[in-house]
């Protein structure tokens, strides 16, 4: 086991590695740092779509392929881009040897619907190799059962795969190499005003992985926050400072960051008395929620689409056993969501926002600690994001 300190730890994703050319250049982004001395592990993702194109390349075989074959097929690609990149940097007069899920034996087991890996079996071999100046590059999302099957680790599994690098090796920084060179008060492709954010909490940048910010995959936050390690977010394109998750985050920038996605669908239950909603709030719901809203006379939920069935048809038998006067179903509407330790310290936020969003054709409405979030048809998507950022870099200036 290495100190703190003592292996540099980053991960390059997809659109870092997108094509020859920027593999070059990565590499030679790495090859600067390796010559300054300390060992290197880099974690990479598959080359640009190639994930995507890969998926579409086995169903074009088979409409449902079996799991097994479907991560075999997956794993590929990342593998494809380590040899590259490690051939790069050996171009460029580094140490470099690229390894993958068998001849690290990155032992994986099922943790819900996904894998996560538990263990390096060869890690001595490992860090034998990780001599000054010398970089293993790892390919990321993969790892292997105890049967010695391929597994993969979910979308974005490459940013799992880099944090667990830091773990085993005991170092408690990674830094992430992403073409956004850190994360922003909204997306500034929408929003140039946007600002970029130095410091935000685990829980912040878990909230907003959650609810649509892609810049880290919200288990690889989560096992970050678990083992006490940094992420740096940086971009692959330039030198500039980036933004730092961490345990602390920034209580002087109340309002992080503003987010939005279409992955939930919402339905509501209108026409219930306050008893009938108090039996629905003590059940345990047969689907997860991302959003639950109470009214005076009626309950809504915010689910994922893959819950779809299950939370639609709950709702639609629980109305009818309560008696209730009609049921909604919005399919259709883009969830925004507010971030930040400010909604903690200072309700006051939470309503300024909220009337806001009575003003701005709101349809659903949730608060919960860190997070306030809304529901809005898409067409007033851009009208409304435009709004909240404004008051967001109000409240965040003054």
């Amino acid at each position: 086991m290495f100190k703190n300190g003592q292996v540099l730890i980053q991960k390059f994703g997809g659109s870092s590695v997108a094509s020859v050319e920027r593999i070059k250049n990565a590499a030679l982004k790495i090859a600067e740092k390796a010559k300054r001395g300390l060992p290197m592990v880099v974690v990479i993702s598959a080359m640009g779509d190639t994930t995507d194109e890969l998926i579409a390349l086995i169903h074009k075989i088979s409409t449902f392929p079996d799991r097994r074959e479907l991560d075999h097929v997956m794993a590929t690609g990342e593998m494809v881009s380590a040899s590259l990149m490690a051939s790069a940097l050996t171009e460029l007069g580094i140490k470099s040897k690229s390894f993958n899920a068998f001849n690290l034996q990155l032992f994986s087991e099922l943790c819900g619907s996904d894998y996560c890996i538990t263990k390096i079996g060869r890690q001595k071999d490992f860090e034998e190799f990780l001599q000054p100046g010398s970089v293993a590059v790892v390919a990321g999302f993969q790892g292997i059962t105890d049967e010695g099957d391929l597994t993969t680790l979910g979308r974005g599994g490459s940013d799992l795969t880099a944090v667990v690098m830091a773990r085993e090796l005991g170092q408690k920084v990674c830094e992430k190499y992403t073409d956004e060179d850190g994360v922003y008060t909204a997306d500034p492709r929408i929003i140039p005003t946007a600002g970029k954010v130095w410091h935000l909490s685990y829980d912040e940048m878990l909230t907003l992985a959650n609810f649509g910010n892609g810049i880290l995959h919200p288990r690889a936050i989560s096992l970050a926050k678990e083992s006490d390690i940094r992420i740096h977010v940086r971009s692959s394109f330039s030198n500039v400072e980036g933004s730092v998750i961490g345990p602390d985050g920034d209580d002087s920038v109340p309002i992080k960051s503003i987010t939005y996605c279409n992955k939930f669908v919402y339905i509501r239950i209108i026409g219930l008395s306050q008893k009938a909603i108090d039996s629905i709030l003590k059940e345990k719901l047969p689907f997860e929620t991302a959003v639950v809203e109470i009214d005076s006379d009626s309950i809504s939920f915010g689910f994922p689409r893959s819950e779809s069935f299950e939370a639609i048809t709950y709702c639609w038998e629980k109305a009818a056993e309560l008696e209730a006067e009609r049921v909604e179903c919005f399919s259709e509407l883009t969830t925004i969501s507010l971030v930040g330790s400010g909604f903690l310290f200072n309700k006051n936020l939470v309503k300024e926002f909220l009337d806001i969003a009575e003003n701005s054709f709101c349809i659903i409405k949730q608060y919960d600690n860190l997070r306030l979030s809304i529901a809005v048809t898409k067409e007033n998507l851009s009208k409304i994001l435009a709004i909240l950022h404004s008051k967001l870099q109000e409240i965040n200036k003054a």
